[in-house]
């Protein structure tokens, strides 16, 4: 037997060609959710988003996909399902999602109702206490003038008032 008889060849093993492209995070999403057995339908129907949304992440299309933190929490929820770390993907999500949508502690107008507030709090109250007590003083006058109070209620100093007219 000859080295180039094909019995006698040993076999030759080739590793598959490496891609042109580099692999970005996303795409590395679709390969571990292909290597565990979900198909699209199966991611869509466990995060209640549709096929079509999950491939365009996968696929980076980006004007097919929701903007904010309705994109960021598509991504985070398909990490969880796949049991992937999040926060691999958070520097290619970072220019779709802007820093200011960071959460309810940092929105604006949840800052500005507390201290919108507390400023009402200080100057406003004492204005309340003021016109409130302006208006049981009326009331309690008007009810001694049309002698709505019995005579024995009424102090001996506001008898005299009312005696005069």
């Amino acid at each position: 037997m000859s080295l180039e008889d094909p019995k006698t060849m040993p076999l030759k093993f080739e590793s598959p060609p490496e891609p042109t492209e580099p692999v970005t995070a996303l795409a590395a999403l679709r390969t571990i959710r292909v290597a565990r057995g979900m198909s699209l339908d199966d991611v869509s129907a466990r995060l209640k988003y549709p096929a079509r949304m999950i491939d365009a992440l996968e696929s980076e299309r980006w004007d097919e996909l929701p903007k904010g933190i309705g994109l960021k929490t598509l991504a985070k929820n398909y990490t969880r399902l796949l049991g992937v770390d999040f926060e691999a993907l958070e520097p290619v999500l970072r220019q779709y999602v802007p820093a200011s949508q960071g959460g309810i502690a940092n929105h604006t107008s949840t800052r500005a109702i507390g201290e919108s507030m507390q400023e009402h709090r200080s100057s406003g109250s004492t204005a309340w206490v003021v016109l409130i007590v302006l208006v049981i003083a009326i009331i309690v006058g008007i009810a001694i003038w049309q002698g709505i109070v019995p005579d024995s209620l009424v102090p001996q100093w506001l008898k005299g008032a009312s005696d005069v007219s």
